[in-house]
């Protein structure tokens, strides 16, 4: 294995965070995927590069050498493809304008309004799962822009100062039942009513789902069962067979033995969020790219019926 730049940012990311847990959280990975991956970085570079105890990670003499190096081949790295970028733009279709999306309503359905917007310039996905990988992807200028899928909370992490966001709709999350499961034929649930439920939810995607959704559990008075850590199909297939239940966009799509049911009270709720470097030739734009997400949107909206029910009695979210 060769050092790369990204692990580089793994490094970093441990240092700045002082704790591996953290940094992991930071990431949108998991705490034992990001040890192991130190592992393999430390045994490259010859040796330890933190000590670990209960308080943290701290730096050795060679993580603190280490660092300093690798914060400054970053910074060069991140210069070079933004003055890059700069250089063969998109505007005047010299190359494709690069879109990283989170999987919802805005991935695909926003597609045809970017062609909309820069007519004559091809428009490439890349379709990313983790929220901080996206980030990075466009802070750096590998991405043009990109569309976050996050829950709602006081406490999310921070954005880094480049990128600028607009929200384009906030959502609740909905409970996903087995068409046979006892509380499916209910208009609404609270989430103590499934106290006793084995839940199928994704891996930690730096979305903050799994901090959400454990949060009001707490308040709730219990802890969560999470039997299986699956999402898209294998997830609605676990559900549809009785196997769990799960949590999903208000926009999910009707899927044939899956029931969505919104929480009393709407406590669970996520955004979709636009993402763009505040130098770039896209943040010019902005607006008519916004209008054209709002469209796709709405779009997503109108096919889903649950959600449309939900609306009729509700507000939307703001």
């Amino acid at each position: 294995m060769d050092l790369e730049v990204r692990h580089l940012r793994v490094i970093c990311a441990i240092g700045e965070a002082g704790s591996i847990t953290k940094a992991a959280a930071q990431l949108g990975t998991a705490q034992p995927t990001l040890t192991a991956q130190l592992s393999r970085i430390e045994r490259l570079l010859g040796g330890p590069l933190f000590v670990r105890s209960r308080q943290g990670a701290a730096p050795t003499t060679l993580g603190e050498f280490v660092l300093a190096k690798a914060r400054s081949v970053i910074a060069s790295f991140d210069a070079i493809q933004r003055e890059a970028a700069a250089q063969v733009g998109f505007m005047d279709g010299r190359r494709p304008l690069r879109y990283a999306a989170n999987p919802g309503p805005l991935m695909v359905g926003l597609l045809d309004g970017l062609q909309d917007v820069f007519p004559g310039t091809e428009v490439t996905l890349r379709t990313e799962t983790h929220v901080s990988t996206a980030l990075d992807l466009v802070a750096s200028g590998q991405q043009d822009l990109g569309v976050v899928v996050e829950y709602v909370r006081d406490d999310g992490p921070p954005l880094p100062p480049e990128v600028a966001t607009l929200t384009v709709a906030t959502e609740p999350v909905f409970v996903l039942l087995s068409a046979s499961h006892p509380l499916a034929d209910r208009p609404e649930l609270d989430i103590a009513q499934l106290r006793d439920a084995r839940w199928a939810l994704p891996v930690s995607q730096g979305s903050g789902m799994m901090e959400a959704f454990t949060e009001l559990c707490a308040k709730k008075g219990f802890t969560a069962t999470v039997r299986h850590e699956a999402e898209g199909s294998a997830a609605r297939e676990l559900i549809a067979a009785g196997q769990a239940v799960g949590l999903g966009q208000a926009t999910f799509r009707s899927t044939a033995g899956v029931v969505p049911l919104p929480l009393t009270g709407s406590p669970l709720r996520i955004r979709h969020v636009l993402l763009w470097h505040r130098g770039s030739a896209l943040a010019r734009r902005v607006p008519a790219v916004a209008e054209r997400a709002e469209r796709a949107y709405a779009d997503a909206v109108a096919r889903s019926p649950h959600y449309l029910a939900w609306l009729a009695g509700h507000a939307a979210l703001t």
